[in-house]
């Protein structure tokens, strides 16, 4: 079933990035940093896995790292 996790400012709700995958729910692997983004260090990101249909299926709100991993 295809997915898509989705990366919104937290206090806006921009959409920064969009990527396809097969995950079922969200880690700390799935943060990008501030260069993947297009973000400064500090900023509040909320990435949402989403399915086929755009049902919600997980979330996670992390702060955007100095660097990228």
């Amino acid at each position: 079933m295809p997915r898509t996790m989705s990366y919104r400012t937290s206090d806006d709700r921009t959409l920064l990035r969009e990527e396809h995958t097969v995950v079922f729910r969200l880690t700390p692997r799935n943060e990008r940093g501030a260069a993947e983004l297009g973000v400064t260090a500090g900023r509040r990101v909320r990435v949402e896995l989403l399915d086929d249909g755009g049902h919600l299926l997980d979330s996670l709100t992390y702060t955007v790292p100095p660097t990228d991993r």
